[in-house]
């Protein structure tokens, strides 16, 4: 095999390595399936060797992450849930997320963030391409409710990491 073929086959390994690190919820239409995609996650640096340490040092195993988010926060069979996504977070896989919800109306949410891990997750909610909708919030080992308001159509949470590898599961439920 050439050089040049093996570096792109683990350039697109280390790609999904990277992805690995969240899942999502896809939002539900009003009969009760998925919507279309209407959102999009994108992690940022690209996975390193010592991703998969930093995996092992997660208080939950990667495969359970998605049913722990379903007890962490609310869920899909809360009254007016609308959108939810969980992952994890290391220095050395993704630091960084940005999570948008495109087609999310304007309105009153209620939106509900658990982290658990010994790292701190700082997160930003704002409308597409807008400055921040509110303080930030910090989570540290914890799960947090707070209000997200929007003028326009859609959202964007951009989550920040600092310290040890933590997992994170953020759902947001039409206020009532």
């Amino acid at each position: 095999m050439s050089t040049r073929r093996v570096a792109t086959i683990g350039l697109i390994l280390m790609a999904g390595v990277a992805l690995a690190g969240c899942t999502g919820e896809p939002p539900e239409s009003g009969d009760g399936t998925p919507s279309p995609s209407t959102s999009a996650s994108s992690p940022s640096p690209t996975a390193t060797p010592d991703a998969e340490t930093d995996e092992a040092l997660l208080p939950v195993p990667v495969e359970e992450i998605a049913d722990w988010a379903k007890t962490a926060v609310a869920g899909g069979d809360s009254d007016g849930y609308v959108f939810g996504f969980s992952g994890w977070m290391s220095e050395n896989s993704s630091a960084n997320d940005v999570t948008t919800f495109t087609s999310l109306a304007p309105g009153a949410y209620q939106a509900q963030l658990a982290c658990r891990g010994d790292g701190t997750i700082t997160l930003t909610t704002s409308e597409l391409d807008e400055e921040p909708i509110s303080e930030p919030i910090v989570c540290a080992n914890e799960t947090i409710a707070f209000d997200v308001t929007t003028a326009r159509t859609g959202v964007r949470f951009e989550l920040a990491l600092e310290g040890a590898p933590t997992v994170h599961a953020l759902s947001l439920v039409k206020a009532s």
